[in-house]
Formats: structure tokens, C-alpha cells, sequence
């Protein structure tokens, strides 16, 4: 199990900082969740809850990050038309 968590979250935090256009923070958040769960699930024996919180910080970020160049795409196409 605990080769699963630190897979899961090795994962998240890698795909998070790729990001690639956004889908990386989704798999990030994803990972970290699921990771989560099990150590959770395991009664918190399993260790990995610091990365769980860096999947998740690493994934939101990157989320708002998208969100924002998303937001100023459409903010100059709307002010150069």
C-alpha cells in the first residue's frame, strides 16, 4: 500500500509541475485525492500525507493559473475588437 501512495503521489506532483495546459493540475488533484483515500483507508498508518498536500497545492495552483490566461485571452481579444 504504501508504494501505491508514494506512486500516486510521485505522479501528481510530477504531471502538476508539467501541467501541460492544465490537464497536469487535474491529475495532480486527482493523484492526491486518491492518495488521500488510501491513507485514510489505512487508519493513517501509511505515511505521505506532506506530498498529498503538495498535489494538492501544486494541482490548485495550476488550475488557477489556467483559469487566469484563459481569463486574459478573453479579456484582450474583447478590448483589441
Amino acid at each position: 500500500m504504501q508504494t501505491e501512495v508514494n506512486r500516486l503521489v510521485n505522479r501528481g506532483i510530477i504531471f502538476g509541475i508539467v501541467w501541460i495546459m492544465g490537464f497536469g493540475s487535474v491529475v495532480a488533484l486527482i493523484s492526491g485525492y486518491q492518495a488521500n483515500k488510501l491513507i485514510k483507508d489505512s487508519g493513517n498508518i501509511l505515511e505521505g500525507k506532506k506530498k498529498v498536500v503538495q498535489c494538492f497545492i501544486i494541482g490548485t495552483v495550476g488550475l488557477i493559473l489556467l483559469v487566469l490566461a484563459i481569463s486574459l485571452i478573453f479579456i484582450y481579444r474583447k478590448t483589441k475588437v
